[in-house]
Parts: structure tokens; C-alpha cells; sequence
């Protein structure tokens, strides 16, 4: 009996060790495949996407952090993270600054000193009318992040609600500033652009030209690290769905006229909330496509499919960046 239990204990000893030296060499390895391609894969089912409504994945430059959005429209949204620590990933929590006001779209900028934000949260607790603005955490020591601070290019009576950093620091975000009230106006969103010089300070902020922003709105913008591609969602006649992702690049300082991720990424469903990693080899996104209802229902088979990922409340996809780029 001893020697049984001194063999059960080996066993669990050594699955812990063999489990945690797993990814330790490339912990992002536990979420996502090194088979991807262009035909995009579900995030990991059932930890990330667990049906339960989530959006703009984020991977820390170090590959050892992720951020997401646990999302129900109109009646919360709030950032999560999972980290890699003692050689397993965490179970993941709200982070400390979020779980308050609507927030959303967090993004780790590819140095990994500021994670970006946007939120609804008042500037001064006595703010009567509050809108979406770009708000930013500095890295203190590991994962801890400083209080939020609102960026100063935020317009105190327009809404920007989501927002991506390039390596050289340009901010992209996504804004309804052609809106006629403080209340938010999807149908007005736009992307924009705005620069900081090397004091820190902000420049003007820039329009994109209309080769990729329409008479429709354009959301979303995930720039890639080398500033080269643009990736975003619009809602623009002549998508497969009610929101699809759409692409520009940048060449000698003008972008191309944009053009869709094609049929493997939009679906009949809403696809939004691109993203690509620091490296810029992953593309992540969220869409709500659907599982096939099982054609034999049961109790277990009805209850597997409502409260798992595919059940239509958005889940995190990811795809190889490559097969998006241009030479």
C-alpha cells in the first residue's frame, strides 16, 4: 500500500513538472497552434473562448500575458487577464483598474511599457454626462499597471472606442467625431490616427483618407507593428455579414483601397475586433458564427451547445498574420 502511494506520488510529481515545463519555453504555445494558416482556428475552447461573449484578444509582447473583453452589449464589458506564472497559465480575472464602467479594446503596445484602452469611466467622479474616450496604464513591475490616465488627445465631447499602437508609438483608434451629440453614433465612426514627438507631447490628430474610411462606419483598427497594414471592421454594403473584416496597406505614405479578408475570416455572422500580436505573426479577431445545432437533441447536447463557445455571443479567433501581408 505504501509503495502504491509512493508511485501515486511520483506520478502526480512528475505530470505537474512534465505539464508546466510544457510551454515554458513559449508559453503563448498553449493558446495557439503552430499549424494555423489563413483558415482561422477558435482560441482556445472552453479557458478563452467559453461562450460567454468575448473580444479583442490582446498577447503581450512577451507572449506570457493576455488581455480580452468579456462583452454584453449595453450592459457590460470588462477587461480580463491570464498570465503565465510558475509555469501555468492562470485562471483569468478582471483586471484591477477595469470592472466599473464599460471597457474595452485593451491593447499591450509592442514595447510592453503602456497597455491602451477605451472606456466610458468619467474623467472626474462629479461628471454628470460621460462618453468613450482612449485611456492608458503604465507597466509598474511585472503585471501590475498604473492608475488609468485619459490620453490627451481624446475629445471630451466625442467618443473613440477602440484604439491600436504601432513600434514607433502612433496610436490608431477608431471615432464618431463627424457625430452631432455627446452620445455615442456608431453609424459616424471613422479612423483616425495621431503621433507623439519625443517629448511626449501629441500632434494633430489625422483622418484616414477615404480610401479606407466610406460613407459607413469603420471600427475597430488593428494596426500592424511595423505600421505597414491595417486591419478593420465595417459594416459596409457587399460583406458576407453584418460586420466584416476588411484590409488596407501602406506604401510610400498613401493607403490602398481596402479590401475583404475573403470568405475563410467573414462569415455570414459579426466579425470585429482585430488585433495583431507584437510580433506581428498572429491575427486576432472575434467573431460570432455559430455551431451547427445538433441534429439528435438532448439534455446534454442542448445544454454543451448553449453554454459553449459557437453558441453566436462572439468568440476569439486567430489566423497567420503572413497570409494577410504584402511584400
Amino acid at each position: 500500500m505504501i509503495k502504491l502511494l509512493h508511485l501515486l506520488l511520483l506520478f502526480s510529481l512528475s505530470s505537474n513538472f512534465l505539464f508546466s515545463q510544457t510551454y515554458a519555453g513559449a508559453p503563448s504555445d498553449f493558446f495557439f497552434s503552430k499549424e494555423v494558416g489563413s483558415q482561422p482556428m477558435l482560441m482556445s475552447p472552453g479557458f478563452i473562448s467559453s461562450g460567454m461573449g468575448e473580444a479583442y484578444g490582446a498577447l503581450a509582447p512577451g507572449g506570457d500575458e493576455f488581455y480580452y473583453c468579456l462583452m454584453e452589449k449595453g450592459v457590460f464589458s470588462a477587461i480580463l487577464m491570464t498570465r503565465f506564472h510558475d509555469g501555468f497559465w492562470t485562471y483569468p480575472e478582471v483586471v484591477p483598474f477595469s470592472g466599473e464602467y464599460l471597457d474595452a479594446s485593451p491593447i499591450v503596445t509592442p514595447d510592453g511599457n503602456f497597455l491602451y484602452f477605451t472606456s466610458n469611466r468619467p474623467e472626474h467622479e462629479e461628471d454628470l454626462v460621460t462618453d468613450w474616450n482612449v485611456w492608458r496604464c503604465s507597466r509598474e513591475s511585472g503585471s501590475k499597471w498604473s492608475s488609468p490616465e485619459l490620453m490627451q488627445f481624446s475629445d471630451e465631447n466625442r467618443n473613440e472606442v477602440s484604439v491600436s499602437v504601432d513600434h514607433r508609438g502612433t496610436v490608431y483608434f477608431s471615432a464618431d467625431y463627424d457625430g452631432g451629440t455627446i452620445t455615442l453614433d456608431e453609424n459616424a465612426l471613422d479612423i483616425f490616427r495621431v503621433q507623439s514627438d519625443m517629448h511626449g507631447d501629441w500632434g494633430e490628430v489625422e483622418k484616414l483618407p477615404e480610401t479606407v474610411n466610406s460613407g459607413y462606419p469603420e471600427r475597430d483598427p488593428a494596426i500592424s507593428p511595423d505600421g505597414k497594414c491595417l486591419v478593420f471592421s465595417s459594416p459596409r454594403p457587399g460583406g458576407a455579414g453584418t460586420s466584416d473584416l476588411y484590409v488596407s496597406y501602406k506604401s510610400e505614405g498613401a493607403w490602398s483601397e481596402v479590401l475583404s479578408l475573403g470568405s475563410k475570416v467573414n462569415t455570414a455572422a459579426y466579425e470585429c475586433c482585430p488585433m495583431f500580436t507584437a510580433d506581428g505573426k498572429l491575427l486576432i479577431f472575434s467573431s460570432s458564427v455559430t455551431r451547427k445545432i445538433p441534429r439528435q437533441l438532448k439534455y446534454s447536447t442542448i445544454k454543451k451547445w448553449l453554454l459553449g463557445p459557437g453558441n453566436g455571443s462572439g468568440d476569439i479567433w486567430y489566423m497567420d498574420a503572413s497570409t494577410i501581408m504584402k511584400d
